[in-house]
């Protein structure tokens, strides 16, 4: 069971306001929530008033590929289904929406080290870290960005 799980609707409203505000969102954003465990999340950001919430489940066939100003990894299960995550969040989220991964929960070794090198791969670099939640912040690499 991960945190996620075992958020009350209270904590998740709180959860869903720290990662918009670091992610400097308004509270309508088009959010794609990626992960196992992703109700709770889904349930907050359409309390909040997010215009469309997707749940995606890693290494599953999206066909849809509808763009979101926000790709939100809460919960994968290993290395590979963290590589599909930041592919199908970068695909997503384009040129200029971000990537928030949750990396309390992240069971890949090296940790958070693993998340930057499988997102570096994806074309996504860390734009900001919170210390206390282990929750790093992505956007497309700069590279990335000159190039378009």
């Amino acid at each position: 069971m991960t945190a996620v799980d075992v958020l009350s609707p209270v904590s998740s409203d709180t959860l869903v306001d720290r990662v918009m505000a670091v992610a400097h969102l308004p509270p309508t954003a088009h959010v794609a929530v990626i992960g196992h465990h992703t109700l709770s999340i889904v349930l907050a950001l359409m309390h909040r008033g997010c215009a469309c919430v997707r749940s995606l489940r890693p290494g599953s066939a999206s066909p849809d590929r509808e763009s979101a100003d926000l790709a939100w990894i809460v919960d994968v299960a290993n290395e590979d289904e963290l590589h599909d995550a930041l592919q199908a969040a970068r695909n997503r989220t384009g040129a200029s929406g971000r990537v928030v991964v949750e990396g309390s929960d992240c069971t890949c070794a090296n940790g958070l080290s693993a998340i930057r090198t499988h997102a570096l791969a994806a074309g996504l670099d860390v734009v900001s870290f919170d210390h206390l939640s282990r929750r790093l912040v992505l956007a497309p690499a700069l590279s990335t960005r000159l190039a378009a």
